[in-house]
Parts: structure tokens; sequence; C-alpha cells
């Protein structure tokens, strides 16, 4: 029996001349299937329609002992597609309308390929100095794109500052635990420490506190107020300016109040101005409490068009701040800009310096050292994804990306505007529009689950209080934001939510 040739391992070792070779010939059939996948997103289902189980059946119970060789890469790869990708809800798709979107480039894909190929940890500016020094500048870029308050950027304040972290779950932790910090040290009993946010905000603030040890669970409010909403979800500055004066009377010392700038489930607005007002009034304005970060992940973004700036108006008396590039602005996940107007602020809070992260250049204090300004410690270099994006588009093109997709909500809007099944929730907001069916929530709900069962679009449902009972009610979300979406996508969409309201009716 003719023994079966072993692979050599070497070959798939990039840094040995036989990797090297290898590399090349897999990066081309990688890049031809991207080609021909991306070529394909119009024709795929965007959530595929399959039960729990059906991957993992196609998996062997346990890994293989013995390797592949160079000639198997194409079969390798043919196998991931048909596999794994076909069973993938395909975020990029120009008929994902749910959620919000994840964005991606050709000079994203690039600058991913080129971090994950030089493989550095960023940790410490010593570790790769030009990792560090293109995350600074890349930081202040955005700032400037935005029209952020100088205060936030490194060139133009002597504490201000940012850096990448993955998403603004991560953000809304760190801005926690400096706010936590802030108070701390001043001698107050971390049992004591206070959060507020409304119920509109992002479920990541309850699971910050939860990490943070300010609440035991996610029904816990001892010690995290989630607050009601005013008539527009947006937060309420009298609720909290109430909240905020018993708790001080109780004892207690509030620590940090999370705005939200586009909200999860309609896209409203915080008025982050009045709330550093209230803030300012009960704290006053030299208090170690009152830590205020704004959570615009998804609606910041749209800034870089200096006509949505407004709706950061307050920012600048804000203490952080946190936008997504990978939401709306054609950056691969993940990528979440975060902003302190204190940069010790949040380091005093994570940093721990053992002997073997020591060094001449941190000892100097002259460098930013990333380590201390999130969770993890190792860190890669994210920040080349988002260079090359900005160099290749420029401020203009991500202009234009942005108020594209406007437009063509505002196509989607009219037809919710002028179909007498369904009605507008709430006013536009960017490119994410909210309706429900007339026939009330069970139809909504209905529908949405009709329109996804197809396949051809996906879009999401929400929960939110409505009419002046504040009875919770279903909407249906459809949020624009894919990189390739057309008009041709928004007449699929409006062609998929009619046959959907059809089989509403008929089954109602």
């Amino acid at each position: 029996m003719e023994s079966q040739k072993k692979p050599n391992h070497r070959q798939w070792i990039a840094q040995t001349p036989e990797g090297v070779e290898t590399l090349g010939k897999g990066v081309e059939r990688v890049v031809e299937w991207a080609q021909e996948y991306l070529s394909s997103l119009d024709e795929r289902e965007v959530c595929p329609q399959i039960e729990w189980g059906e991957v993992l059946k196609g998996l062997d119970d346990g890994p293989p002992m013995g390797g592949l060789g160079i000639d198997d890469i194409g079969g390798l790869i043919g196998e991931a597609d048909e596999e794994f990708v076909d069973r993938l809800v395909h975020w990029n798709s120009p008929r994902f309308f749910a959620y919000f979107p994840c964005s991606n480039s050709v000079p994203a894909i690039m600058g991913e390929l080129m971090s994950a190929v030089v493989n550095v940890n960023g940790m410490l500016w010593s570790t790769s100095p030009a990792c560090t020094e293109l995350e600074v500048r890349m930081m202040d870029w955005c700032a400037d794109m935005f029209g952020l308050d100088d205060g936030f950027r490194f060139d133009r304040s002597e504490q201000g500052g940012g850096c990448i972290q993955g998403t603004a779950s991560e953000a809304v932790l760190a801005a926690m635990v400096a706010a936590r910090r802030r108070c701390t040290k001043q001698g107050v009993d971390r049992s004591m420490v206070t959060v507020y946010t409304s119920d509109q905000a992002h479920s990541s603030v309850i699971k910050a506190a939860m990490i943070a040890g300010l609440a035991d669970d996610a029904d816990d409010r001892s010690r995290v107020r989630v607050l009601k909403s005013d008539g527009d979800l947006r937060m309420d500055p009298a609720v909290l300016e109430q909240a905020i004066r018993d708790d001080i009377e109780a004892g207690l010392v509030p620590a940090l109040v999370v705005a939200t700038v586009g909200s999860t489930s309609t896209g409203a607005v915080d008025p982050v101005g009045k709330i550093a007002d209230v803030i300012e009034r009960c704290l006053g304005s030299d208090h170690f409490g009152g830590w205020l970060h704004v959570d615009a992940a998804w609606a910041g973004a749209a800034c870089v068009c200096p006509e949505h700036q407004k709706i950061l108006d307050g920012h600048e008396r804000a203490d952080s701040l946190c936008i997504n590039p990978h939401k709306w602005l054609l950056t691969n996940f993940d990528c979440d800009l975060f902003w302190v107007r204190d940069r010790n602020e949040l380091t005093d809070s994570m940093s721990i310096t053992p002997a073997y992260l020591r060094d001449k250049a941190s000892d100097t204090s002259e460098v930013i050292d990333y380590r201390d300004w999130h969770v993890a410690l190792g860190r890669r270099m994210r920040a080349l994804k988002l260079w090359m994006v900005i160099r290749c588009f420029g401020v203009d093109g991500l202009r234009s990306h942005i108020r594209g997709h406007i437009e063509l909500a505002e196509v989607f809007e009219r037809w919710v505007v002028g179909e007498p099944r369904v009605e507008m929730v709430c006013d536009r907001m960017l490119g994410l529009v909210c309706f429900r069916a007339v026939q009330g929530s069970g139809s909504t709900s209905r529908l949405v689950e009709e329109v996804n069962s197809v396949g051809r679009v996906m879009i999401t449902h929400s929960e939110v209080p409505i009419g002046a009972g504040g009875a919770m009610e279903s909407i249906a979300r459809v949020s624009v934001g894919t990189p390739g979406v057309g008009l041709a996508d928004i007449e699929v969409l409006i062609e998929e939510i009619g046959l959907g309201l059809d089989r509403v009716a008929c089954g109602s």
C-alpha cells in the first residue's frame, strides 16, 4: 500500500520562504472567492432559513490529525463557502435593512489584511510606535471630521484624546470605570455610586454596570437608574434631575450619566446640553461625580456632514463620547472611536504596571501607551484600515456616502406615509425609518416575521412606549446603510413589505 505523502507544515508558516509562496497562492484564491461572494450578494438570501445544528452536522466531532497540503487551498475555501458562508446572515447585502449597518469597503479590507500580516501588539508605544502614533492622528482627524470640541483632541488640548475601542459597549464600560474611579479616588465607597440612563439607551449600559460591579443582574436597579423617557423617547432632564436629587438626599453619589445620540429603537437624540445643565445644577461644576458619557455610536457617523453636526449639540460639556465608523463609515468591524476630555482620569482607572511593561519611553510620560485606555492589554493595528478609508474616500466621499443613504431612506419614508396599511411611529432619523401596521402591535410583529421569512430582505422590530399611556408596542425598523444599497433595493424592500402586509391581512 502506497503511503500518503505528508504535507510540509512549514508551507503554512507565513514567515518562511515556503509560506510566502503559499500566502501568494492563498490570497489569490481568497480574492477570487471574495469577488465572487460580493458579486453574488444580490442573489443570496439575506437571512438563511435554517435550524440550530445544521452547521454542526457538517463538522467532524474532533479535529483532524493530519493537515492539508498547498494543493488543497481551493477545496478548503470552497468548503468554507458552502458550509459556513451560505449559512450566514449577509450583513453587507444591499437588502439588509436590519439593526444598524455593519460597514466595509475595499480600502478597509486592504487595511485589515495589512494589519493581519504585520500582526503587531500595540499595547505600548515602544512595542509598535507607528501603531500608536497612527491611532493618535486618526482620532484627531475624525474629531475634526465630526466637528468635535477641541477638548477631545490630542493636538489642541493638554489632557484630551481618544483611542479605538472594539465597540460602543466597551466604550461605555471604560467610561463607567473612569466615572467610578473619579468618585472612589475621593474616598467614596463604590457601593454608594449611582448610574443614570434612559429606558431607550442601549442595553450595554446595564451590562457595563453588571461587569463593573454596580448591578448584580439585568433587573438590579439599586444603583442603576433607568429613567422614563419623554414623549419623543428622549431622556427627560426633569426626570433625571429628580432622580439625582433623590439619590443625593439618600446619601448616594451620582457617578455617571449616559446620554444617547441615536437610540437603537428609533434613533432618538437625548438633549445633551440640558442633561449637562442638570448635572451642573445638582452637583456643581467642580463636583467629583457626574461623569457625562455620550453614546453616538450610529448617528454620530452622520456628523461627517456639517448639516448633521447639530445632533451633537452639548457634547462639548461631556466627559467622553463614542462614534462607530464600522456602523456607517465604510470601515470594517470592529472600530469604535472613544474620546475623553481628561485621559488621565481614564488611565488612572485601569493602570497597573508590572515590571515587564516598564520601559524608558513610558517612564518619560512623553508617549501615549494605549494599554491603560481599555480592558484588554493587547491591541491590534485597527487605525490602519481607518487611515486607508479616509485617504481613499476623502471627507467629501464619506459625506456623499452618508447623504446618499439618507436620500434612499427618504424614498422609503414617503412610501410609508402614502401606504394606508402602515404608519410612521416617529420622524425619520437620518437613515432609520420606524413604522407599524395600523392593525396593531400583533400585526406589526407578524409583518416583520413574514418579511424576513422570505429571505429577500431583512428588517427588525423593537418595542417602545407609545401614546399617552405609554403602553409598549411593537414597531418595525428599516435602517438604510449597507455600502452597496441602491434605489432598486429600496423598491424590493417596498415590494416585500407590501406582500407581507397582504399575508398578514389574510391570516388575521
